[in-house]
């Protein structure tokens, strides 16, 4: 593969699009991407790895081409995206969650969860 340039003024702006097509904020992509909250942010002034480029697009539903704005092909909503088990993510202790702007507390997350594991529940025959 030849080494492709990385603009990462545009690298950060697809991702904030992919991002948002899919309803995640960059630092919830960071944390599903094995990376820290912060992570996606510090590539204002460095380029990350391809690797780390192709986790975050695999969370995103994308290609790593499409994600770093070598393939221009018009893009759908992701519809093939891996899937992400809230479960694994709400329980992470290091996630920060805000809903609206708001950060979440622990005693809403505790809210969350519960009303999670009411909905799944299996019905006991």
């Amino acid at each position: 593969m030849a080494f492709l340039k990385i603009d990462n003024g545009e690298l950060l702006k697809n991702i904030r699009q992919f991002a948002k097509k899919n309803g995640l904020t960059l630092a919830e992509v960071a944390t599903l991407a094995g990376l820290s909250a912060s992570a996606i942010y510090s590539w204002k002034k460095h380029t990350p790895s391809v690797g780390t480029l192709k986790e975050v697009a695999q969370v995103l539903g994308t290609s790593y081409t499409k994600l770093v704005g070598k393939d221009k092909e018009p893009t759908a909503k992701a519809t093939n995206a891996a899937a992400v088990d809230l479960k694994k993510v709400i329980e992470n202790k290091k996630n920060q969650f805000e809903y609206d702007g708001q950060p979440i507390t622990n005693e809403q997350m505790k809210i969350i969860r519960n009303v999670l594991k009411s909905m799944f529940k299996t019905p006991r025959l």
